[in-house]
């Protein structure tokens, strides 16, 4: 029998595990090292130059052309057009 509170430790665990999921990963693009960082094209806007920014350290990516931003679970969101549920599920 589980109770209550060992329910959510479960879905904490998941949801921890999928923010570390990394982000170089996720993306289906060219990176290529700047630095401490990863750059590449933005896959959600028209983008010659690359603007797209994953930063390792923090798992975390920043569009410097769309303004864009977040972790591993929106960008698995945007790329496949899903929620939030449906990204952790896929992440953890």
């Amino acid at each position: 029998m589980l109770f209550p509170c060992q329910i959510h430790i479960r879905k904490d665990d998941k949801l921890e595990q999928a923010k570390k999921y990394p982000l170089e990963s996720i993306y289906t693009g060219k990176l290529h090292k700047t630095g401490k960082v990863l750059v590449g094209v933005c896959p959600f806007h028209q983008d010659d130059t690359p603007s797209f920014t994953i930063y390792p350290e923090t798992n975390t990516f920043f569009c410097f052309g769309c303004h864009e931003s977040g972790d591993s679970i929106k960008l698995y969101q945007k790329l496949h057009d899903c929620g939030f549920r449906d990204a952790l599920e896929a992440l953890a």
